[in-house]
């Protein structure tokens, strides 16, 4: 079995600077996932280094997008919902 990449210590220490509460559960079960998200961040890094895979992508020039053009809806649910500013009201987060 190898070494964790991110020691119990470490997420407690990055824990505390980062001001976040975590449950001993918390603190067992998240260095195992983080070190598996390493691990993926690591598979695709060499992907990205592979030359092998040439991506025929066109170069995206700001110039060409298309125009931020406001249309106002004629529903009666969207006005609502429009606040004094313009902007668009959502849903309050739980």
């Amino acid at each position: 079995m190898k070494n964790n990449m991110i020691s119990k210590e470490d997420l407690e220490h990055l824990a505390q600077i980062s001001r976040i509460n975590l449950t001993e559960n918390e603190l067992e079960k998240f260095p195992k996932q983080l070190d598996k998200t390493i691990e993926y961040i690591d598979i695709l890094k060499e992907l990205a280094l592979d030359d092998s895979v040439k991506l025929d992508l066109p170069e995206l020039r700001f110039e060409e997008l298309r125009k931020d053009e406001i249309n106002m809806s004629d529903d009666m649910r969207l006005s609502k919902n429009i606040t004094e500013d313009g902007f668009l009201r959502g849903p309050k987060m739980k």
